[in-house]
């Protein structure tokens, strides 16, 4: 007899098929919108009508016979269902490839170059998920998905890298270096492109063109602010940033970016005023003393007229007699209550262990995130703490903070086996990093930020709070590598009445 809600024939007395027997168990009981019989239903359709739709719908659906069968001989057993589904994921996708194209051109090696050639727009690029690749192109793809699950890429992080390398091969091709520029332009298309990764591992295969004339945001905008400056101080600008990044007649350390950018910064806010004057050379030690509101922009006049006299810019310093009071903060301690129960509130043990190194040892962040592996001497709880231009500091680790090295660092090998970077703290982009750099100080916001305490707050009361304990400034200078007039700051902080009161203070 046949089935009574297929209408298939089985050669059983059974009153349904078993696929139908099945098709009732995950499916809720309703009336077909096309036969309108009250039956179990997907997606308002019973599992006959399902069959008739998935024939009509897909090109290669089984030919319809005239005799419906069922049971252990139904041929639609598989076509129904989540099968249906599938079979259209198939079917879109045998579709997307019929459209894949050939990009307009590929570079050709042989060709030589006429011009610069001009920046182009990714983001004017017809449809780039349907782009064709050569076979050398879809090797580096492969080679790139096989490096992406060996380091434990997120799938995001993987995909988007994946599909940013396969649009620069198949516009740029495989047999000349792709600028570093054409590299981030095409992360620019949208938001599901990398561009970060896909840089690092062309370098690795030279074929990545690094582009001489990028520069910092930070130097940027040094050059912009000096092109909007007055333009008979533009020279004696440009003379005072050379001489800060270790350029003048005289070698010296280079400055960074950002900290000449700060002093740019007040610098060019002054200059309007002194419009009337025909040079740096005509400015007088009352007009820098008018321009003098704090110590910010008479820290930056400071340092341009130093540098400008080094220069033989100018003939005079009219910055050298000037000086400025500044207010001496007291150090304020933290209460008890905010710091209780602090360390619960950070999830991670990276931030756990950065937490202890700021507010048990007071390192600073940026100290925190320059720390090396070689720096760090767990058999006898030894860490070495790097700075510039004075002598390293060590600070011995206690069982708690060697507990959480020891985790970190296992955390870190499960998560990226195969990084090289020399750093202790590392982040998903630094660890797997072509360069190996250094995470940057912002990368402890979130820390920040979830336990609401600056560290600079923290460091000021882990030293306070020693103060108080030893009152000896020795023992702070010794604990902290601080400086001695650092070290008398604070024990007088903690305790006032053992310092004379300064008679020009009271």
């Amino acid at each position: 007899m046949s089935c009574e809600h297929c209408l298939s024939w089985s050669g059983t007395t059974a009153k349904l098929c078993s696929a139908c027997k099945n098709w009732n168990r995950f499916n809720d009981t309703g009336e077909c919108r096309r036969c309108h019989r009250v039956l179990p239903l997907s997606l308002g359709r019973c599992r006959r009508c399902r069959v008739v739709h998935l024939e009509q719908t897909l090109a290669d659906a089984p030919v319809l016979d005239q005799l419906w069968f069922g049971g252990d001989i139904d041929i639609y057993a598989n076509k129904t269902g989540r099968d249906l589904k599938t079979a259209r994921r198939h079917q879109a996708r045998r579709a997307r490839a019929a459209r894949r194209y050939w990009p307009e051109h590929l570079i050709d090696p042989a060709q030589l170059e006429l011009f610069p050639a001009p920046e182009r727009d990714w983001t004017a690029i017809r449809a780039p998920g349907l782009l064709k690749i050569t076979p050398e192109a879809q090797y580096l793809v492969d080679e790139l998905d096989r490096l992406a699950r060996a380091q434990s890429w997120s799938s995001a992080t993987r995909k988007r890298s994946l599909r940013t390398l396969r649009v620069l091969l198949a516009w740029l091709g495989t047999d000349t270096p792709i600028p570093e520029r054409d590299v981030y332009g095409a992360g620019s298309i949208t938001e599901h492109y990398n561009t970060v990764r896909v840089a690092g591992f062309l370098q690795t295969k030279g074929l990545l063109a690094p582009d001489s004339q990028a520069v910092g945001t930070d130097e940027a905008s040094v050059h912009r602010w000096v092109g909007q400056a007055p333009a008979q101080f533009q020279a004696d600008l440009r003379t005072w940033v050379s001489v800060l990044r270790g350029e003048g007649k005289r070698p010296s350390p280079a400055m960074p970016w950002n900290t000449i950018r700060g002093h740019m910064l007040h610098v060019v806010a002054v200059l309007p005023a002194w419009d009337h004057l025909g040079s740096l050379n005509e400015v007088t030690e009352e007009e820098v003393k008018t321009a003098a509101v704090n110590y910010s922009y008479f820290t930056g006049l400071r340092s341009l007229f130093r540098a400008l006299r080094r220069e033989r810019r100018i003939f005079r310093d009219p910055a050298r007699n000037v000086h400025l009071t500044a207010p001496v903060r007291v150090p304020r301690p933290i209460p008890a209550d905010r710091l209780k129960g602090l360390l619960d509130q950070v999830p991670g043990i990276k931030d756990k262990l950065a937490l202890v190194l700021v507010a048990v040892y007071a390192v600073r962040p940026k100290q925190v995130a320059e720390i090396r592996l070689d720096d760090l001497d767990r058999s006898i709880g030894r860490l070495r703490i790097r700075r510039s231009n004075r002598l390293d500091h060590e600070i011995h680790l206690d069982d708690f903070a060697l507990q959480l090295v020891k985790d970190w660092l296992i955390e870190r090998h499960q998560r990226w086996p195969l990084s090289t970077n020399p750093y202790l703290i590392v982040s998903p982009i630094t660890a797997l990093h072509v360069d190996r750099p250094a995470v940057g100080p912002s990368n402890f916001k979130a820390l920040r930020d979830r336990i609401g305490i600056n560290p600079t707050q923290l460091r000021q009361d882990r030293f306070l709070d020693e103060a108080r304990e030893t009152a000896d400034p020795i023992r702070l200078m010794r604990l902290f590598g601080i400086t001695s007039h650092t070290a008398i700051h604070y024990v007088r902080t903690a305790y006032p009445e053992r310092f004379t009161i300064d008679p020009t203070q009271a």
